[in-house]
C-alpha cells in the first residue's frame, strides 16, 4: 500500500511517500513567494493532487490541526 502523509503549514508543507510501511521518498512544498493566501492554497492542492497521480497513492494521512483559543 502506498500512502502520501502531509505536515500542513501555509509557507511550507513536508510530505512523505510510505509504501508498504517503508519509507520511500519525502519532500517539502514551498509556498514562501506566494503572497495570495488563497493562491497559496490552490497551490498546495494542486502539488499535493500531483503527488497522489505521480505516485498512485491509495491514501493520505494529515496532521492533525490544534488551535489554541
Amino acid at each position: 500500500m502506498k500512502i502520501l502523509a502531509l505536515d500542513q503549514a501555509s509557507n511550507v508543507s513536508g510530505w512523505a511517500i510510505f509504501q508498504d510501511g517503508k519509507l520511500d521518498s519525502y519532500g517539502k512544498i514551498d509556498l514562501h513567494s506566494i503572497t495570495n493566501v488563497y493562491e497559496r492554497l490552490h497551490e498546495l492542492k494542486l502539488q499535493v493532487k500531483t503527488l497522489i497521480q505521480e505516485n498512485q497513492i491509495e491514501k493520505v494521512f494529515l496532521e492533525d490541526i490544534y488551535m489554541d483559543g
